[in-house]
């Protein structure tokens, strides 16, 4: 996707086009390693807590099943409860064995990554695992309501997944009446009591969904899934909440949270929005304090913030509210589901959002903030957060429903090569390369993570296998970033050319590889949806001296809803100079897409205009 690629990207992006690979399909049911039945049964108590016994029945059917169950986890908040009511196993032609009780384990599970919390977690490990092996156990589990939640909401989802689901069936029942909606949810039964307090799910038959080698950007999209509720209604689920946040942004701003909006007045409201988040992101670290109190959405208060010097996505977001407001900036706090992926929204309760962000209108434009990220671009907004509904919450603790739209493909690479090619087939290199948008944000975020020599050297890199005397020379990055940042580079290539026989050739391969991929998904049937990134585009001017080559450059145009390409160049006394912009408009690419006679069609073309780069040189 990207001509440069850094080895610690900003986000959970895959930064290249597609992974070749052997074949892929569905695996075959037969294959399954283990087979599973499952009955669940919850019920949403009056005050919001949820009850939820389920018993688990597996059977090993492969070596590999038996990995897949040596120790089996449960993660529960410290304010919960979990009991392993019965477990037992059953070897093949035996009677069933009661699990032991010092193969269950209860400990504090552990920390986060970025937070620290006193969650528990509870372990099984069933001794003498073999191929087939049953292994039957059930838990119950109490979840506390959590704090200003006056509505239940639950949500289940079946993507694909290594066991074989023989059997799964579900009841939940309620003091009120559920409401529930879903998606690709045709492999069940679903029925609804006629006071609507029982709702039952039943598979209708056995499944097994798990994709083999599919390329490491492919997911599935579209995943059975349903969600049960006390009511559709967002402000039903978030009006409280939402009503907590304004008391919270109705504070006086700390000490030196005000001291900072004080010392970006005189700047312009883009520039103010630009030193509030350098000033979070400089004084406040993203770590999550889930200890001894489940919070949910409530953030800390500003002044409890200010203390700590650190907080999670909801702490963050409402400090930045309540300085840009301050600013005189209209700022709302928002929840997002944050991710490659973006369910749409079934049920707008408060198991949809993952994340809380800022809506901010700067300038007559609206900009989504999110001050948990290492690095900030004016303007842009982050892919894990586009295309995909927002929940807003206004002054009055009113809760809206927005979109974030997805961003144009402006140009995020401006690239100038001139090559010299000796007798011998090297070339002497220099580049200019201009970076905006998201490679801006992946450079800095690669200096900040592994610093600046491991990042010079992976720009060296990119120009290819044969780079010697690499020299990178630009200014520092820093946390805010803005388009246009300059890059030179001058480099000896030892394989700039490739001989053959008494000759030469030339061929740009960034420009051609990026169709062979695509050729692979079609040729072997692949399943996902392929994740792309930004949208963007590329532009490269490459001029090649010293050599003779072999036909001009006729030019070339193709377009397509996905990808858009424009090619032309001419012949000089002593080389040549050809220039192309290559446009990607989407982020995801469907398997009917890239099956289409339509996809079909762009990659010919685009293949063709590649080809009219390939050159023979005469040295």
């Amino acid at each position: 996707m990207y001509l440069f690629k850094f080895h610690r990207p900003l986000t959970a992006i895959t930064l290249g086009l597609v992974t070749h690979c052997a074949s892929a399909a569905l695996q075959p049911m037969a294959e399954a390693p283990l087979a599973s039945d499952t009955a669940l049964h919850c019920h949403f108590n009056r005050d919001n807590s949820i009850d939820c016994t389920t018993t688990y029945h597996y059977t090993i059917l492969k070596p590999n099943g038996r990995e897949m169950l040596s120790r089996i986890d449960f993660d529960y908040a410290e304010g919960d409860t979990l009991e392993v009511l019965k477990a037992q196993s059953t070897q093949p032609g035996a009677k069933p064995v009661n699990l032991d009780a010092t193969q269950i384990d209860t400990r504090t599970a552990p920390n986060p990554d970025q937070g620290f919390s006193r969650d528990k977690q509870t372990s099984l490990a069933f001794p003498n695992l073999r191929v087939g092996t049953h292994i039957r156990y059930t838990v119950r589990e109490h979840r506390a309501a959590k704090p200003l939640m006056t509505q239940f909401h639950y949500a289940l989802k079946f993507g694909p997944n290594g066991d074989r689901r023989d059997q799964f069936k579900a009841r939940f029942t309620a003091e009120k009446p559920i409401q529930w909606r879903s998606e690709s949810f045709d492999g069940f039964n679903v029925t609804r009591s006629a006071d609507g307090k029982t709702l039952d799910l039943v598979q209708k038959k056995p499944t097994y969904l798990n994709y083999i080698n599919e390329a490491t950007n492919a997911a599935t999209r579209k995943n059975p899934r349903i969600e049960v509720g006390s009511s559709l209604e967002r402000q039903a689920y978030f009006g409280d909440v939402a009503r907590r946040y304004n008391q919270i942004l109705d504070a006086r701003l700390p000490a030196q949270s005000a001291a900072a909006v004080a010392a970006a007045r005189s700047l312009s409201p883009a520039d103010q929005v630009g030193a509030l988040m350098q000033h979070i992101n400089e004084h406040y670290r993203y770590l999550g304090d889930w200890r001894a109190t489940e919070r949910g959405y409530v953030p800390f208060n500003l002044d409890e913030i200010e203390q700590h010097g650190y907080g999670d996505c909801k702490d963050l977001a409402i400090l930045l509210t309540a300085m840009l407001k301050a600013s005189g900036i209209q700022a709302e706090t928002a929840w997002v589901s944050r991710g490659e992926v973006a369910d749409s929204l079934l049920i707008p309760g408060t198991s949809a959002p993952n994340h809380a962000i800022v809506r901010a209108e700067v300038d007559g434009q609206v900009w989504w903030l999110d001050p948990t990220n290492p690095v900030f671009a004016p303007g842009q907004t982050l892919p894990d957060i586009q295309d995909r509904w927002v929940l807003v919450n206004n002054a009055a603790g009113q809760v809206r429903e927005e979109h974030i739209p997805l961003e144009r493909p402006e140009i995020t690479q401006r690239i100038n090569k001139q090559v010299h090619y000796d007798k011998q087939g090297n070339g002497a290199t220099q580049a200019t390369l201009a970076f905006s948008r998201m490679p801006l944000m992946q450079l800095s975020v690669a200096d900040r993570q592994q610093g600046s020599t491991a990042t010079d050297q992976d720009i060296c890199a990119n120009f290819g296998n044969g780079i010697s005397d690499c020299k990178v020379t630009r200014q520092p990055t820093a946390f805010l970033v803005h388009d246009g940042y300059t890059i030179t580079v001058q480099m000896n290539d030892q394989r700039a050319l490739e001989k053959l026989a008494d000759g030469y050739v030339y061929t740009d391969q960034s420009l051609k590889d990026r169709w062979d991929g695509f050729i692979n998904y079609r040729r072997q049937g692949q399943q996902g949806d392929l994740y792309l990134g930004n949208p963007e585009t590329v532009d490269f001017t490459v001029t090649l001296t010293g050599g003779q080559m072999e036909k001009a450059i006729p030019g070339c145009q193709v377009r397509s809803p996905w990808y858009d390409l424009d090619l032309d160049g001419k012949l000089m006394d002593n080389g040549l100079q050809y220039h192309y912009r290559l446009s990607q408009k989407t982020r995801w690419l469907t398997p009917a897409e890239i099956a289409s006679d339509a996809f079909g069609k762009l990659i010919d073309e685009a293949q063709a205009c590649a080809e009219q780069v390939h050159q023979v040189v005469k040295l």
